[in-house]
């Protein structure tokens, strides 16, 4: 289905809109979230030193490389895979990009000839996940092998733990249909979930955290800092290994914190949180946020334009849920349909510098766009974007003004768009490397699948995340206040059902990634990975209304200390 047929319409938009001859400005009591204020001072973010940038540490890395680079060769069997997954979980994979494809090469070929390999659950399944991972279609035929006669995994997968670990972690890769890993979730979800009180602390531990949130549905780099502690620990690490990990950590840090030093320059400069108090200042869990979609060195400047985005995101979505009242809202968005300020003069002061903050940073992140890719297609996909993004935020404060709870169908027409994945997507799509504009344009195609099920899991996870703050504030109806009123059931079951969507969502993701031509599979991974960072975002409740939980303790991880040597 094409996401212009899933995308409101003309008519859905006109909904509940107010007549021009009732519109007027009227000084009211305004609502209020109560968000906290931020915690990141600029003194704070300004004092930021890291050595590890220096041309010195550069060398040392590619000495290093050089050093391991002949391992590949070296080593064989279920050891390469291994070797692949510690790479991975090191956040080593961009700096050996062409050795492991040439590894993965080698095990579509003849992984089937490895020693022990058809009988060994553990190995299969890393197997399985890895080639899915790195966009290769393999069939989950390989798990026949573990099925008994009455369709179910063999007795002696139950006690293989860490494979049956692997076998949940494998199982997230399933495309919709695949009976055989749809089964293998169910089975090893059970198995584990029983095994935890027998478990040593670290295996329990590791366990709790997979069921939790499955592998694939995480954000690789948030979890890196975490990993090489771990590996340094192990008995028997690659000291090469070891050395190199820490060593890129730091210098992709010290890139990080220049990156959010310029930021903090900008966002002071532009004044807007001087002249506006009712919104979320969040600008370093948005650069938090875009490190999540690409950490890696060469996208400094999609980061950069990704952080403003989000930043922007945040103050226009309180302004719509919080602040303006319907005449003042209705005006606003005429304001960014028509893109000029003639619908501006009749507004409060803080809204018409939120319009004026907002069009002179989406024309810079044009400009930016232009000066790094050298096409200056991008401006009116932006507008583009932001005019959908502020429509759907529109019809959801009618929704609230009128008293009205939409079915979930209804309101995910709306909601999809207005979780901002659209948005974001749009920026990133922005960034292709292709100097014809047409082609840009045949890139937003493939992807607007791919584009919808990310945002539909952000618009999701969202809901999970905040729905409680929300409605004891009063907010628009979220997905599982309509799906309560629908099937008329309780919070819990509601809840569930939304889960549910999720995971389906994730097979559909899945397919969009698999078999993807090359080129693609860059535009792929970066929008899928906006999912994976609203996984952590609002695991726990809000992660951007609320900064003193997770959220922070990651930006202390990622962004202020060094990893020792």
């Amino acid at each position: 289905m094409s996401t212009t047929e899933l995308r409101p319409n003309e008519e859905d938009l006109s909904r509940f809109e107010m007549r021009p001859q009732e519109i007027g400005v009227k000084e009211e009591q305004r609502r209020s979230a109560n968000y906290k204020p931020n915690i990141w001072s600029y003194n704070l973010i300004q004092s930021l030193t890291n050595e590890y940038n220096e041309a010195l540490y550069e060398l040392r890395v590619e000495t290093l490389k050089n050093e391991i680079r002949p391992m590949f060769d070296q080593v064989t069997g279920i050891g390469k895979l291994e070797m692949i997954e510690c790479i991975n979980k090191l956040g080593l994979l961009g700096l050996f990009e062409k050795e492991i494809n040439h590894a993965l090469d080698d095990i579509e070929c003849n992984v089937m000839t490895y020693d022990g390999f058809k009988e060994d659950i553990r190995a299969i399944s890393l197997c399985f996940r890895l080639l899915r991972q790195h966009g290769r279609e393999n069939s989950p035929d390989v798990f026949i092998n573990f099925i008994n006669e009455n369709d179910n995994f063999r007795g002696s997968v139950s006690g293989n733990i860490e494979g049956v670990l692997k076998l949940f972690e494998a199982s997230h890769l399933a495309l919709e249909g695949e009976n055989i890993l749809t089964m293998a979730r169910a089975f090893s979800y059970r198995k584990l979930k029983d095994n935890i009180p027998d478990m040593d602390d670290h295996l329990a531990k590791q366990t709790s955290s997979t069921l939790e949130l499955p592998l694939h549905w995480r954000v690789q780099w948030f979890e890196v800092r975490e990993k090489i502690d771990a590996y340094a620990k192990e008995v028997n690490n690659n000291p090469l290994l070891l050395e190199l990990a820490r060593l890129n950590f730091n210098r992709i840090q010290a890139m990080h914190q220049k990156e959010l030093k310029e930021l903090s320059m900008w966002w002071r400069n532009l004044g807007l949180m001087q002249n506006v108090s009712f919104t979320r200042d969040r600008l370093v869990e948005s650069f938090l946020w875009s490190i999540g979609v690409a950490y890696e060195p060469h996208y400094s400047c999609l980061r950069k334009c990704l952080a403003k985005v989000v930043t922007f995101v945040l103050v226009i979505d309180d302004l719509y849920d919080v602040y303006g009242s319907p005449e003042e809202l209705e005006r606003f968005t005429r304001a960014i349909v028509r893109w000029d300020s003639e619908e501006i003069q009749y507004l409060p002061d803080c809204m018409k510098t939120c319009f004026w903050a907002l069009y002179d940073t989406t024309n810079e992140i044009g400009r930016d766009i232009e000066k790094e890719n050298g096409h200056n297609g991008a401006l009116p996909y932006l507008k583009e974007a932001w005019i959908d993004f502020c429509n759907a935020l529109l019809m959801e404060s009618r929704w609230y003004n009128n008293g009205y709870t939409p079915s979930i169908e209804e309101y995910l027409r709306f909601a999809w768009i207005s979780s901002c994945g659209p948005l974001l997507s749009s920026t990133i799509f922005s960034f292709g490397r292709e100097e014809v504009t047409g082609e840009l344009i045949n890139v937003r195609k493939e992807m607007e699948n791919l584009m919808y099920h990310t945002s539909l899991i952000i618009r999701l996870c969202n809901d999970l995340g905040t729905s409680k703050a929300e409605l004891e504030r009063g907010d628009s109806p979220s997905s599982i206040l309509c799906y309560m009123r629908d099937a008329s059931v309780s919070e819990e079951i509601a809840r569930e059902h939304i889960k549910n969507i999720i995971a389906n969502t994730w097979m559909k993701i899945n397919k969009e990634y698999i078999g993807q031509l090359p080129m693609l599979q860059v535009y792929a991974k970066l929008v899928t990975n906006m999912a994976r960072v609203c996984h952590f975002i609002y695991n726990n409740g809000d992660g951007f209304g609320i900064q003193d939980h997770d959220t922070k303790k990651l930006v202390k991880c990622l962004l202020i200390e060094h990893l020792r040597m």
